[in-house]
């Protein structure tokens, strides 16, 4: 049985997924902002047992450090293993998974706009949306092509005011927001460019 990292049994939780190569203050960002602007009681990082989108994934180790430094410093946010502990390698797996483990939790997929361009390449990305509901946090350079993504433009129906979005987690799948949050410039992949990765 997969151990999951907190209660969770009617609590609004956001599922905030990601290769985090390495984990950084735009990724707390879109947390935070996500945290405050959903009404959320717990934020669960789950750093990915590996990306089949990307080539370079990381030490894995390394990578949930990274995450965990982040995400165990705030009194509502945590780190957890599933995906290895699973063995999962696709979302859809892993939330399929998690609706089983904890089926009273209302639970919120959280990306940033960034990967919210490039959802409808992951597997199963329309049934990953009538699983949860998502939310995506501007990021830099994005804005725009996130919100003309074939995600957007698919599912534009159910798209949620930024006004209700503290409901977000109570909207039954599919169910979405776009927070336009004040932009942090911090990326991945600076990072790995700029320390010679």
């Amino acid at each position: 049985m997969l151990k999951l990292p907190g209660p969770h049994a009617g609590l609004r939780i956001g599922l905030f997924g990601g290769s985090f190569n390495p984990a950084h203050a735009g990724h707390l960002h879109v947390a935070e902002t996500a945290l405050a602007a959903l009404k959320l009681d717990w934020i669960w990082w789950l750093p990915a047992r590996g990306n089949p989108l990307k080539s370079d994934h990381g030490d894995y180790a390394e990578r949930y450090a990274g995450a965990a430094a982040y995400a165990n410093a705030h009194p509502r946010m945590r780190v957890s293993d599933i995906e290895v502990q699973g063995g999962f390698t696709y979302t859809i797996d892993l939330l399929r998974a998690l609706k089983q483990r904890a089926p009273n939790a209302q639970f919120v997929w959280l990306m940033g706009s960034d990967s919210l361009k490039s959802f409808h390449k992951w597997k199963s990305w329309q049934e990953i949306a009538e699983l949860v509901p998502i939310a995506s946090v501007a990021r830099p350079g994005s804005q725009s092509a996130a919100l003309n993504s074939p995600f957007a433009l698919r599912f534009a129906a159910r798209r949620c005011a930024i006004a209700n979005a503290a409901s977000l987690a109570t909207r039954s799948a599919p169910s979405w927001v776009y927070l336009p949050a004040p932009l942090n410039h911090l990326s991945s992949t600076q990072l790995r460019n700029s320390s010679g990765d």
